[in-house]
């Protein structure tokens, strides 16, 4: 795997865009990176359903720096974004050649679903993180030397895909926690 595509715009952002660094190269490409990474989506999500539980409005809010998204956007941003993963894996296991269709954030969190609770992007998280596991699990680690064509990223291999969508989740947590002036473990 190769350092993130965004290698360049990293260098010169703030801690807080990227307050747990860039997307990191996996330890490893075999059953146990995978069980690894499956349990810490798993643990990720439950992060996210403590973290906002019983959160005011207010909290909700916040934003970790000026212009960000806000705490509930994030929360949304973080479900969505996860189902494009999970549907892009599946298309990278099942069906090749695949090419990614990419995903206009601004406009998804301008849908009607984001004014939702959050209880509703949680317990989204939550049934997706399940199918996540169920996939990194099941799967034959071999698999994850296909590829796929992101056409912004280029080429990449499923172990890239998992690796950025397991970091991806636990950076926006890293967002609202930020928000909610909590520390964050880098």
């Amino acid at each position: 795997m190769t350092a993130s595509p965004h290698a360049d715009r990293l260098a010169d952002s703030s801690a807080d865009q990227y307050p747990i660094g860039p997307i990191p190269t996996l330890p490893g490409q075999d059953r146990a990176t995978l069980d690894a990474v499956a349990a810490r989506m798993l643990a990720t999500a439950q992060a996210w359903r403590t973290l906002l539980s019983g959160l005011t409005e207010a909290d909700l809010g916040r934003r970790y720096r000026p212009g960000s998204w806000t705490v509930h956007e994030l929360a949304h941003h973080a479900a969505d974004a996860h189902l494009h993963g999970l549907v892009r894996l599946s298309y990278g296991l099942a069906e090749q050649p695949y090419t990614i269709q990419p995903m206009n954030e601004n406009a998804w969190l301008a849908l009607p679903t984001t004014a939702a609770p959050v209880q509703d992007a949680l317990t989204l998280m939550d049934g997706l993180n399940v199918r996540w596991a169920a996939l990194l699990r099941g799967t034959d680690p071999q698999a994850f030397n296909e590829q796929i064509l992101h056409p912004q990223e280029g080429q990449q291999t499923l172990w890239r895909l998992v690796a950025k969508h397991d970091w991806h989740l636990r950076h926006h947590l890293a967002h609202a926690q930020l928000a909610l002036g909590l520390e964050v473990a880098r």
